[in-house]
């Protein structure tokens, strides 16, 4: 009885080392509750990792587990159920296949996420945690190490502001797979993975000097056991230790492989493999900076998911407060290139009043508007590198940068509504909107016809008008503008755009003052 009031939901997680089943009850984002957790550690991953390949015994291995999540999903009578799969699967050569397989085998629809997302969900639970009080970093600067299979995420925040984001291919799998299995038995092996990994991620040392950063986050599974294995008690879901602490824990082992880890920690094959790269990541941080304390939090890629989904489904002000974040490190992004502050505040204002007249009758998510104020601030980037094609080079700009929090499908529309930014008309010949899904092309026709509306009323990039009202009155959208300047060039912009606006919708945009 006590579940019946709240909502279920189920997780599952195809990942490389386990597959995980989590059900969830919730009413909000502060009352959700665990009420199944199920692990299965899996052998395919280091298979999939070095062949690039889900063999057809790999499929077996996740179709029999999942089958019996599915049972035991059916026990508990969930049928709202997201199966994501991060590292395991997405870098497969016959992704499409084993995805049509598992679906055919099980009955489950398989959603690739793709890494910046996964660190970004990982970040969403994290973060709000420490809104809630559960470490006090004292107002500086905090970088998440966020360490994955396939890759590893740098988050740097202070103040509640994000300062730097940056996703590296550099994962504790991909790490080992560049190095034979003779040559990880070699003596010198600790010493070449370390320079390795002091070699790839050598770009952003620059970055993560500069900010000044007192304390390392560490999460996860790998962080948690990593933790336990410094015999570290968790207290408030975090485990604190000193930077020294883990540089004495790795030299103990007088050059640190997984076959050490596995006799002397009695690790598995797979949980070595995983937890020795990770732990050479985290030494060569702390040769890079100085820092306080490493800060371990038990938050976990499966836990960030499920309290997005929360979140997004009881419409918590949490997922406000982290756009608002994730728009001010776009402007950061933004100032590196060719970005006016006045404009594209501007737009952004007027993109939001535009959409919320009419996107309740044109067959858009609310969700969409995000995607308008990410637009505003990009949609000039590519004049940094080219003025005369700087169309082009703001598409090609947006879709080579890990844009925090959004879809790989989102960020091609983006850059889509950001190459037609100024006013063209999208032809379904174009090799950029070619690309997109039926799905994607009508979002981005749609949000590129409500940008370039927006864009127009502040085409001279000098504030004429201060603020805009919009009404949708019948086939009728009515913006009135207030100014006491001559608007000629913006007046003549609107009625142009609007011609476009009017075939996308069958609503005819009309400028009046007052």
């Amino acid at each position: 009885m006590e579940y019946q009031a709240k909502r279920q939901f189920g997780i599952i997680h195809i990942g490389t080392v386990n597959m995980t089943l989590k059900i969830i009850a919730y009413s909000s984002l502060d009352d959700m509750e665990v009420i199944e957790n199920v692990s299965r550690e899996v052998q395919y991953g280091g298979e999939v990792f070095t062949r690039h390949h889900v063999s057809f015994q790999s499929l077996n291995e996740i179709c029999t587990i999942l089958n019996k999540f599915k049972q035991l999903l059916r026990d508990y009578d969930v049928t709202d159920v997201r199966v994501l799969s991060t590292t395991a699967i997405r870098e497969a050569d016959n992704l499409l296949n084993v995805i049509d397989q598992i679906y055919f085998r099980t009955g489950f629809r398989v959603t690739v996420v793709r890494m910046a997302k996964e660190i970004y969900y990982k970040f969403f639970g994290l973060y709000y945690h420490v809104l809630k009080g559960k470490f006090n970093f004292a107002d500086k600067a905090v970088l998440l190490l966020d360490i994955t299979s396939g890759g590893v995420g740098l988050t740097c925040w202070k103040s509640d502001e994000l300062l730097f984001q940056q996703n590296v291919h550099i994962g504790s799998l991909r790490i080992l797979e560049n190095f034979t299995p003779k040559q990880r038995e070699e003596l010198t092996f600790p010493t070449a993975a370390r320079e390795y990994i002091y070699g790839a991620l050598s770009p952003l040392w620059a970055s993560v000097r500069h900010h000044d950063i007192k304390y390392i986050v560490l999460s996860g599974r790998a962080a948690t056991l990593i933790g336990k294995l410094m015999h570290k008690e968790e207290t408030n879901g975090v485990r604190l230790i000193k930077a020294d602490e883990l540089r004495q824990f790795v030299n103990s082992f007088h050059g640190i492989t997984p076959f050490k880890l596995m006799q002397r920690c009695k690790l598995s094959e797979n949980l070595a493999n995983v937890i020795m790269p990770t732990l050479l990541l985290y030494y060569e941080l702390l040769r890079i900076i100085d820092v306080d304390l490493l800060v371990m939090m038990s938050t976990t890629f499966t836990e960030g998911y499920s309290m997005h989904y929360v979140a997004e489904q009881t419409d918590n002000s949490y997922v406000a407060h982290q756009r608002g974040l994730l728009l001010n490190l776009t402007r950061r992004i933004a100032g590196k290139y060719w970005y006016a502050p006045e404009h594209a505040a501007c737009v952004g204002e007027f993109c939001g009043i535009l959409f919320n007249a009419v996107y309740k009758e044109i067959g858009l998510k609310f969700s969409c508007g995000y995607l308008l104020q990410l637009a505003s601030i990009l949609h000039e980037t590519g004049k940094y590198v080219n003025i005369r094609k700087h169309n082009l080079c703001t598409y090609h700009l947006i879709m080579e940068t890990d844009l925090f929090g959004i879809t790989d499908e989102e960020k091609e529309v983006l850059a889509n509504i950001a190459y037609y930014a100024d006013g063209g008309v999208i032809q379904d010949s174009s090799d950029m909107y070619d690309v997109l899904s039926p799905e994607q092309k009508i979002t981005a026709a749609k949000l590129a016809a409500i940008f370039s509306l927006a864009d127009s009323l502040d085409k001279s990039h000098l504030g004429k008008i201060k603020r805009i009202q919009a009404e949708l009155v019948g086939n009728e959208l009515i913006v009135r503008y207030h100014s006491d300047l001559d608007i000629s060039l913006e007046r003549w912009t609107f009625m142009k755009t609007a011609v476009n606006f009017a075939e996308v919708f069958g609503i005819s945009p009309k400028l009046l003052k007052g």
